[in-house]
C-alpha cells in the first residue's frame, strides 16, 4: 500500500476520534452526553432482562424457603399429634386398669377377705397347655393347690411356686377339674377344660334338670375351690352311652384376657360363700 493511502487512512481515523469526543462532550436536555444516552439505550434492554430475572430468582428462593418452612412445621404438628395419641392411649389403659383393680379391690373386700392379689406375668394358650404366671410366689404366702380366681369367677389352681412367682393352670386346660353344681337345678357334676374356649361338665346324671343358659358355679366337693364362685353359662346338652350327660360350659371368665387375679389364701368366711346372686335363678 502506498505511503499516500496509509497518511488519507490515518486521517479519516483521526476525524472520527474527534467527532467521538465532541458528541461525547455535548449534553443533551437531561444533562446526559450523547455517548452516555446511546450507551444507555444499547445497553437497557440488557439490564432490565437481567434485573427481571434477578427479581424471579429471589421469588422462587423465598416461595421453596416458605414451602420448605410449612413441610417443616407440619412434620413438627404430625408429631405432635402421634405423641397426643400415644398419651391418650396410655390414660385410657390406666383408666381401665384402675377400673379392673376397684373391682377385684371390691370381690376381695366383699367375697375373700383373705386373699392376694396377683398381676399375670406371662401365659400359654397351647391347646393343650393352658396355663399362666402371676407375680406372686412363696414368699408372698402362695403354696400348690389354692384356688386362684378373678372378677366374675374361679380362674383355675395353682400347680407350681418359686419364691417370687407361681405357675396357675386354667379351667380350659384339659389336665383341670373342678367340681360344680348347677345353679339352679342343683345337679352336680365335674368341670374339665378341652383346651378350647369351651369347657365340658362331666358325669352328670342323664335325667338331671339342666338347660341352656343355666348357671354353673363351684360347689366346694373338690376341697380347692370355695361353693358359689362362677364358673359359666349352658350352652349345649348331650347324652352320652354311658348314661350321663355332656354339658358344654362358656366360660364366665374371659380366661385369655386376665390382667390380674385374686390368690385365695384361705377359705372365704361363713356368709361369704356365695358372690351375690349366687342362688338366684340363672
Amino acid at each position: 500500500m502506498s505511503t499516500a493511502r496509509w497518511n488519507a487512512i490515518l486521517l479519516v481515523i483521526l476525524l472520527l476520534s474527534q467527532l467521538l469526543l465532541m458528541s461525547g462532550s455535548v449534553q443533551g436536555d437531561d444533562g446526559s452526553t450523547r455517548l452516555r444516552g446511546w450507551f444507555a439505550r444499547v445497553s437497557g434492554p440488557v439490564v432490565q432482562a437481567s434485573g427481571s430475572a434477578g427479581g424471579a430468582f429471589r421469588g422462587a428462593l423465598g416461595g421453596s424457603r416458605q414451602l420448605f418452612g410449612v413441610r417443616t412445621r407440619n412434620r413438627e404438628l404430625e408429631g405432635e399429634v402421634q405423641r397426643l395419641r400415644a398419651e391418650l392411649r396410655e390414660a385410657r389403659e390406666a383408666v381401665e386398669e384402675n377400673a379392673r383393680l376397684r373391682r377385684l379391690l371390691d370381690m376381695r373386700e366383699q367375697l375373700a377377705p383373705d386373699s392376694l392379689g396377683a398381676s399375670v406375668v406371662t401365659a400359654s394358650h397351647a391347646g393343650d397347655t393352658n396355663l399362666i404366671v402371676i407375680d406372686r410366689g412363696a414368699r408372698d404366702g402362695v403354696r400348690v393347690d389354692l384356688p386362684v380366681v378373678a372378677w366374675g369367677g374361679a380362674v383355675g389352681r395353682v400347680v407350681s411356686v418359686d419364691a417370687g412367682d407361681a405357675v396357675v393352670r386354667l379351667l380350659d386346660d384339659p389336665f383341670s377339674g373342678v367340681a360344680a353344681v348347677v345353679q339352679r337345678s342343683r345337679a352336680q357334676g365335674v368341670v374339665v377344660g378341652r383346651g378350647g374356649t369351651v369347657l365340658d361338665m362331666l358325669y352328670v346324671p342323664r335325667f338331671s334338670d339342666v338347660l341352656h343358659g343355666d348357671r354353673v358355679v363351684t360347689s366346694g366337693l373338690d376341697g380347692i375351690f370355695p361353693r358359689g364362685f362362677g364358673i359359666g353359662r349352658v350352652s349345649a346338652v348331650h347324652e352320652v352311652p354311658d348314661g350321663s350327660q355332656r354339658i358344654q360350659v362358656e366360660p364366665e371368665v374371659d380366661l385369655r384376657s386376665l390382667e390380674e387375679v385374686l390368690v385365695l389364701l384361705a377359705p372365704p368366711r361363713a356368709g361369704l360363700l356365695d358372690p351375690p346372686g349366687a342362688d338366684d335363678p340363672a
